[in-house]
């Protein structure tokens, strides 16, 4: 297993160089996003942040359906 390695760096800060297993990262942003639909937060580099919140988007498209469809067959 991998060693896990915790940084601490404040919302717009500059990270010169990160490496991770997918790749190495020059001049990273750290930035702060927030999910409006239930509060989830992530702090960390834009790309990540980007995932984060795609992530949730994907998730609650997917429930959001998942209760539409159950309404519409009759369900609670």
């Amino acid at each position: 297993m991998k060693e896990k390695r915790e940084f601490r760096r404040d919302v717009g800060d500059i990270i010169d160089v990160l490496e991770i297993d997918s790749g190495t990262y020059f001049d990273c942003e750290i930035v702060s996003v927030t999910c409006p639909a239930c509060g989830e937060s992530f702090t960390g580099i834009i790309r990540e942040a980007g995932g984060f919140v795609a992530g949730h988007q994907t998730y609650h498209e997917f429930t959001n359906a998942q209760d539409a469809m159950i309404t519409a067959m009759g369900g609670a």
